[in-house]
């Protein structure tokens, strides 16, 4: 008996310090109170560095609209006017959106805004309301993590598959589904993070298992077999010291049948971001593999690691600048690529986050970066193109 009420103890106490970790993050929503102006640090090429609370955890994407910032957040989405200090809007699951996890943000027609969610289905913003539509309507999944747009269509990212949508998203009819078991195996695998519209609206998808591309009638795909991520060997050394905390516990549930994977810091097929620049290449962020540029001409891939500059193997996001260079996030900072040259910054460098979630470039050639506790604005200089001005806006920790 006396055991008996020990180990109750022992479980009662253990699980309260686990709510007092996982509640502030549990449906927090942002609180304009908690905002707070500091100094930040100089650098090179940086003439002045000041932060500002957001109070808000992860900054997962960003989206620029006019005067307005549009960030998802794990507290909900919060719309920022660049023109008027401490001017904000924050919308969660107290003002109609089903979650606050935000996963995906997107500009759809007529500038409407659309919202992927942890969880919540996809919503947009209609006459400053929000109009949610989850499995009943047709989505594949609660959980949503991209959406592009063609001219007649929506294609949506989820983690059963993708949807595209034409028509009025209010009907049933106008929802189609693609799986891997509806496709007959054309997509390679259900769990879908990322999609891009090429050139004659082919379709690409990123998942946990490689590269699809739908043509309209044709699927085709490609994995680690076929030149997708650098080998293990590569990035052995460098992958060794990443946390179990970026990792995370969803990768260790899916182990794909790979050499040297006992833990989950090397998934070659798993697609974290993809962008298809200008010139029509595709660029890939792995999973520990690197960064992957893909030929849709020769099928032919190419892959760089922290060996050929980049500040890490895990590629979590990807953007192309005005002037064509290359930005991508990591797990170690954020990484400016002119075709030849990797240049990085880091947290050193005044970042807020080494895990650079999101970036985007706004209508004044400011650069925002968003990773842990909050985001990052860069000013490029045009003509060297180093950066001389940041302003990093923190979560109040």
């Amino acid at each position: 008996m006396q055991n008996y009420t020990l180990v109750k103890s022992i479980l009662i106490y253990f699980i309260s310090i686990v709510l007092l970790i996982l509640l502030p993050e549990i449906g927090m929503t942002f609180n304009k109170s908690l905002a707070l102006v500091t100094n930040g640090i100089d650098s090179p090429h940086i003439l002045k560095s000041s932060n500002f609370s957001l109070n808000a955890r992860n900054v997962k994407v960003i989206r620029s609209q006019g005067n307005n910032l549009w960030m998802g957040t794990s507290m909900g989405v919060i719309r920022y006017n660049k023109l008027t200090a401490n001017d904000y809007i924050i919308y969660d699951n107290r003002n109609a959106l089903l979650s606050n996890g935000i996963f995906s943000i997107a500009i759809g027609p007529k500038n409407k805004i659309w919202v992927g969610t942890y969880g919540g289905g996809i919503s947009k913003m209609d006459d400053n309301k929000w109009v949610n539509f989850n499995t009943p309507q047709g989505l594949n999944d609660s959980f949503v993590y991209d959406q592009e747009f063609t001219k007649d269509s929506i294609w949506i990212a989820t983690w059963s598959g993708a949807n595209r949508v034409k028509g009025n998203p209010v009907f049933r009819d106008s929802w189609e589904s693609f799986t891997v078991k509806n496709t007959s195996g054309g997509l390679i695998d259900n769990w879908v993070y990322s999609i891009e519209i090429g050139r004659n609206n082919n379709v690409w998808f990123g998942t946990e298992a490689g590269l699809s591309l739908f043509d309209g009638k044709r699927w085709l795909n490609w994995n680690h077999e076929n030149g997708l991520g650098a080998p293990y060997t590569l990035v052995e050394n460098d992958n060794h010291q990443v946390t179990d905390t970026l990792k995370g516990a969803h990768h260790g549930r899916r182990a794909p049948d790979l050499p040297n994977t006992e833990s989950s810091n090397y998934r070659p097929n798993y697609i974290v971001a993809m962008l298809l620049d200008k010139n029509n290449r595709l660029w890939i962020g792995t999973w520990g593999a690197g960064l992957s540029l893909f030929d849709p001409v020769n099928h032919v891939f190419r892959n760089f690691t922290v060996q050929d500059g980049l500040p890490g193997n895990y590629i979590l996001s990807i953007n192309e600048g005005p002037d064509g260079n290359l930005w991508i996030g990591s797990n170690n900072g954020l990484s400016q690529f002119n075709g030849n040259l990797f240049t990085n910054y880091s947290k050193i460098n005044g970042l807020i986050s080494d895990h650079v979630f999101s970036i985007e470039f706004d209508s004044d050639r400011f650069l925002w970066v968003g990773g842990h506790h909050g985001m990052t604005q860069l000013k490029i200089d045009p003509v060297s193109e180093k950066l001389f001005h940041l302003d990093s806006y923190l979560n109040g920790n």
